[in-house]
């Protein structure tokens, strides 16, 4: 099984991080293979106090559950997956980033390191299928599943991107920009190899 870091930037995220966190915590894959690092950065509101508390709380359950790290970095979302890549663990092989709003089921990590086995070449950077979020609209998950074909033709993402960590530290996030920083991360990753896109049902967003 691969080690996975979760990189979680927030910014006044106090209305989401807790509930995407404790999806996190959920997932049908082994404690020890994978970490989670909440980063975060320049918030006005309880951002900060309950990534502390979360980092605490998991503490006091050793071997039940992954190591929570709560970082802090200046205002930015690229400065902070920035933060996050340079504290991940030494022995960590992929690089997840999901933002705050984005919850992850609990066979996602099981799902992605069995997709990653199954491709001959290990791609270079990675995303997947997302749908709206506790959604019964046919127009939100119309527009969803346009989403995921846009993505899959031009190699872009949103919301989630996933590296080995070696690729992602080598590219790194342009501290420049506020906003498509993930389209040129993964612009910067393609240079090392290919676009892996794979279908799940275990990733979900705000709409």
């Amino acid at each position: 099984r691969r080690f996975f870091s979760i990189i979680v930037p927030a910014h006044n995220e106090a209305g989401e991080l807790r509930k995407t966190v404790e999806m996190m915590l959920q997932q049908r894959y082994p404690a020890s293979c994978y970490e989670i690092i909440i980063v975060e950065n320049g918030s006005t509101d309880h951002t900060w106090q309950i990534a502390c508390h979360l980092a605490r709380q998991v503490a006091g359950h050793r071997g039940q559950s992954p190591r929570i790290r709560a970082l802090q970095s200046s205002k930015g979302v690229s400065r902070a997956k920035n933060c996050g890549l340079q504290n991940v663990a030494a022995h960590s092989d992929w690089v997840v980033f999901c933002d705050a709003d984005t919850h992850l089921g609990p066979h996602f990590l099981t799902e992605l390191n069995t997709s990653l086995h199954r491709v001959r070449q290990q791609p270079a950077v990675a995303t997947c299928s997302i749908r709206p979020r506790n959604s019964t609209s046919m127009h939100e998950q119309a527009w969803f599943r346009l989403y995921d074909l846009i993505h899959r033709v031009t190699r872009s993402s949103y919301s989630i991107q996933m590296a080995p960590v070696q690729v992602a530290r080598r590219v790194g996030f342009n501290t420049d920009l506020e906003r498509a920083e993930d389209l040129l991360f993964i612009k910067g990753c393609l240079r090392s190899g290919r676009f892996f896109f794979f279908t799940t049902d275990q990733v979900s967003t705000s709409t």
